[in-house]
């Protein structure tokens, strides 16, 4: 066995057991011998035949075990590990095999009590506490993955990549606070890294802290500009700030680099969009739905720029394009059926056709029944709008548009208390901005094509 003579070895031990059947170390010594062989099922058969009779049963288990995960027996596998450590706990890679068995099979609390040996015999393994605060998440234990997280930013142990990895792991499991506290001491530590200040930037954007987002990313692509994805991200984060003229600026000077990106081009576009320089919009689009004319969002947003110049039936003929290719999206149901009940009656049942497909899609959108409403009040079916606004008002009750179009419907309606009521909350929210249709559309049209 020394000399990696196995076949030997083998034949040698099968010729002793013959006369020694009930030697435990030898049917071990088979096992070890025939798992240098490859020869799975019959190191099995070997080591099961050494559990009863050999004093150390531990290292058996956790030799069944590996076999059996080779295997993909998964259960027998953990149950081998369970015995095994029963015996040993402080086996180190048996622990490790058995948090895996465990995690893969969703039990998360029991993975816990491997994890936590792990940990305690290695602290400075940052991959056993990652997952050892993955399996807390899992698990539900929120506080306990704060505080693992905690110690281990405060031992100063982790490296760069180790707390990104970290990072990262956290914002796959929607852990964006704790995501942020990890990249902001990492911040501290390293604040020369454009990943650390690019990887915040995303969370912040994720988190709606647009100003904020748009700093960290803007001091990543100091660092290091050429990452296209951290220079999306920082657009959208400047369009999301309102800061347009800015985002502009950016994309002109990092034209060079992009040029043959289309999510650039589309991101371009867009900020062209909230610029209302429409033309200009429409001269990106046009070669971008060649290179790309697979995506709905592409056309959907040229037709808008058709739309916000006027010309209306290439825009119609875009939309149409957009509804083909993503025929789930629900908001281009909305904008169709907007601009054609805008262009007279007689296109007022496809309007509501097309407002009603959209609000079957999302039943939650209230800009679709704020459109639908208005064009069933044209129709004369009164009490059919007023439910839809009455719905709107209540899902998004700052919607300075939702409380007016009520109002007046309630007017129509002879309803003067409830007209007078809505009018007043429309009233105090006069101050607020009030959304084009072109920033509706336009905000949901974010991210690439």
């Amino acid at each position: 066995m020394k000399d990696g003579r196995y076949l030997r070895a083998e034949a040698q031990l099968l010729d002793a057991l013959k006369s020694d059947p009930q030697n435990g170390s030898l049917w071990f010594s088979l096992g070890v011998t025939r798992v240098q062989l490859k020869k799975i099922d019959p190191a099995i058969e070997a080591f099961e035949k050494a559990l009863p009779i050999y004093s150390e049963k531990a290292p058996v288990y956790f030799d069944l075990g590996l076999l059996y995960m080779e295997k993909n027996d998964l259960s027998k596998a953990e149950d081998a590990y369970a015995r095994g450590l029963a015996l040993d706990p402080s086996n180190v890679p048996a622990n490790q095999n058995d948090a895996l068995l465990l995690m893969h099979r969703g039990a998360f609390n029991d993975a816990l009590v491997p994890l936590q040996r792990l940990r305690q015999a290695k602290p400075s393994d940052i991959s056993t506490r990652a997952t050892l605060i993955e399996a807390y998440l899992k698990a539900g234990l929120k506080d306990q993955a704060k505080i693992e997280t905690d110690e281990l930013l405060s031992s100063h142990i982790i490296t760069l990549p180790q707390g990104l990895a970290l990072a990262r792991l956290l914002a796959a499991h929607r852990e964006t606070n704790l995501c942020q506290s990890i990249l902001q001491s990492l911040r501290s530590t390293w604040p020369a890294s454009a990943e650390v200040h690019g990887e915040l930037g995303l969370i912040l954007n994720e988190r709606e802290q647009f100003n904020d987002a748009a700093v960290e990313l803007g001091r990543s692509l100091q660092i290091d500009p050429g990452s296209l994805k951290y220079s999306l991200s920082y657009v959208e984060a400047l369009i999301s700030s309102q800061q347009y003229s800015v985002a502009l600026e950016f994309l002109q000077g990092a034209q060079k680099r992009f040029a043959d990106q289309s999510s650039f081009q589309y991101q371009l576009a867009l900020t062209d969009m909230c610029l209302q320089r429409f033309s200009e919009a429409v001269d990106v689009l046009e070669p971008l739905t060649q290179a790309r004319p697979d995506s709905s969002k592409v056309q959907f947003l040229l037709g808008g720029a058709y739309e916000l110049q006027g010309e209306l039936q290439k825009a119609e003929d875009h939309y149409r394009i957009a509804i083909r290719l993503g025929p789930r999206e629900s908001k281009y149901y909305r904008v169709l059926g907007s601009m054609l009940q805008k262009q007279g009656p007689d296109h007022l049942d496809e309007s509501i056709q097309l407002l009603r497909k959209g609000l079957t899609l999302d039943p939650t959108d209230s800009e679709t029944k704020i459109v639908l409403a208005r064009c069933l009040e044209k129709r004369g079916e009164l009490d059919d709008a007023a439910a839809l606004l009455e719905q709107a008002v209540v899902s998004e009750p700052a919607s300075r548009r939702a409380h007016s179009a009520l109002a007046e419907l309630y007017r129509r309606q002879e309803k003067l208390a409830q007209a007078e009521r809505e009018q007043l909350i429309a009233a105090s929210l006069e101050d607020q901005k009030i959304t084009k249709e072109w920033t509706i559309w336009g905000a949901q049209s974010a991210g690439g094509p």
